[in-house]
């Protein structure tokens, strides 16, 4: 066989595999169920997602997430607390099953969750009142998942983890929960 003839084989085999695999924009929205300690806090998590991926073989992809998560207290909860957010911000790797970019996948992801929590202001009658305050922290994190990928569509359901705060004596891991669906556009 012909060497030119093998290279300009190889390089249109290589220019077809890469054309089928694209560089993805989602859209969607994430539902989380809060678990454990969390869960006797939290009932619901819901907001907006945007991710990325990267194919980086056959069944292998790199992924960037970012959220921005509203988070419903229970009726306890309410009366100290104003609000609750999230921006959870991870990276990982999706690993396909079936084909690149296609069908049923697992996914692994560590990353931060960002949360602020706002007390709501204490009325004490004729002494006044106590201001409410704003609290902040960003603490490690972690996901483990499964979902399915159809061409325009993305639907995955995870376990998500959050470190404790390092100088909070005794606290545990904020667990919950998340199904995302979003909307797949193709970069290519």
């Amino acid at each position: 066989m012909n060497v030119r003839l093998l290279f300009a084989s190889l390089a249109l085999a290589g220019t077809t595999a890469t054309m089928a695999q694209s560089n993805q924009l989602s859209f969607g929205v994430d539902l989380g169920l809060p678990m454990g300690d969390f869960g006797d806090v939290a009932s619901l998590l819901v907001g907006p997602t945007v991710g990325f991926e990267l194919p980086v073989g056959d069944m292998l992809g790199v992924t960037a997430q970012v959220g921005y998560d509203f988070v419903s207290l229970k009726s306890d909860a309410k009366d100290a607390f104003k609000s609750y957010t999230m921006i959870p911000a991870q990276v990982g790797l999706k690993y396909y099953f079936q084909e690149q970019q296609e069908g049923f996948y697992a996914h692994g992801q560590v990353g931060i969750h960002s949360t602020t929590v706002k007390t709501k202001d204490i009325d004490l009658g004729p002494f006044g009142t106590i201001e409410g305050t704003s609290d902040s922290n960003t603490n490690f994190s972690w996901a483990i998942g499964v979902g399915y990928q159809l061409e325009k569509l993305d639907l995955g359901l995870r376990f998500n983890s959050i470190s404790p705060d390092s100088d909070v004596e005794g606290a545990k891991a904020a667990t919950y929960i998340g199904l995302r669906a979003a909307y797949l556009l193709s970069l290519n």
